[in-house]
């Protein structure tokens, strides 16, 4: 697969709204901070796109990256990275 270097930044964008995404639906706090939820999202990215070859229809598509297909797949991993780490350091929303 040769990434260039929009394709590159459009995976940089989708992985870091769906951290701020996942936070937001799981309500904890990341163990390890932003940086390990934005790579757990960045392996969400590739895992459901490049691994198991699924894509939601109908798709937009920005320079060959299916955008929503690779938000999905990557909160739903850092949804799961955030609950698995977390353990009993949840953030209380007042």
């Amino acid at each position: 697969m040769d990434l260039s270097l929009a394709q590159l930044i459009v995976y940089v964008v989708i992985a870091v709204v769906a951290a701020f995404l996942a936070g937001a639906l799981v309500r904890t706090s990341y163990p390890y901070g932003f940086v390990s939820a934005f790579i757990a999202a960045l392996f969400g990215e590739w895992l459901i796109i490049n691994v198991f070859h699924i894509f939601v229809a109908p798709e937009i598509s920005y320079e060959g990256v299916p955008v929503i297909t690779a938000l999905v797949g990557a909160v739903i991993v850092v949804a799961i990275w955030a609950l698995v780490t977390s353990g009993r350091h949840r953030r209380r929303y007042t």
